[in-house]
């Protein structure tokens, strides 16, 4: 990515208001995600879903190629009365974060090569969640570039050897979204 990703970045973190709330899709899956212990917050932004896995109980890594973003993250987190930390970090260029981890999130990024590399640090019963905008959305908007969208079925296909738990594509407002979580074997 490198420093024009992370200019773009910070001034749309400037620019404008952070989406909040809870990804209320994953509301109904609470059951199926471990009740703690460390979790990853791959392209964290401003923090929104790591905000809800600290309300959650989980130790939270958020990483990010924007401190702009992150810095919204933290003083989010503290609003409201959680802690995370924060890294900012270009997976491009550096290497990912050390695992084991019981939990990775990876919400609207997408670089084809991660996915092996977030399944070999989920801790044995953790698991990935992840949520992608699929190719279809060109279908309704002119961006992103094809670089950041999946295939159908994509996101199944990054995920062999975790047991899928949950795998849904289909529109939510003018987006085509892939949602997966996505387990690692206990007796792995």
């Amino acid at each position: 990515m490198g420093e024009a990703d992370r200019e773009k970045w910070d001034a749309r973190y400037r620019a404008g208001a952070p989406s909040a709330g809870d990804p209320s899709w994953l509301l109904e899956l609470q059951d199926e995600l471990p009740e703690g212990g460390r979790a990853l917050d791959i392209a964290s932004g401003a923090g929104r879903v790591s905000i809800w896995l600290a309300r959650r109980g989980f130790e939270v890594t958020a990483i990010d190629i924007s401190p702009v973003g992150l810095t919204l993250a933290r003083e989010a987190a503290a609003d409201e009365g959680v802690q995370i930390a924060t890294v900012v970090t270009d997976l491009e260029r550096e290497p990912f974060p050390e695992g084991p981890f019981h939990l990775v999130a990876c919400f609207h990024y997408r670089q084809r090569a991660l996915f092996p590399v977030i399944a070999a640090q989920i801790a044995p019963g953790g698991v990935v969640v992840a949520e992608l905008a699929t190719i279809k959305t060109l279908e309704k908007r002119e961006k992103p570039s094809r670089r950041w969208l999946a295939r159908p079925n994509e996101l199944l296909e990054d995920c062999k050897g975790l047991e899928v738990v949950y795998y849904r594509e289909g529109w939510v407002g003018d987006r085509h979204l892939a949602r997966l979580v996505a387990r690692r074997p206990e007796d792995d």
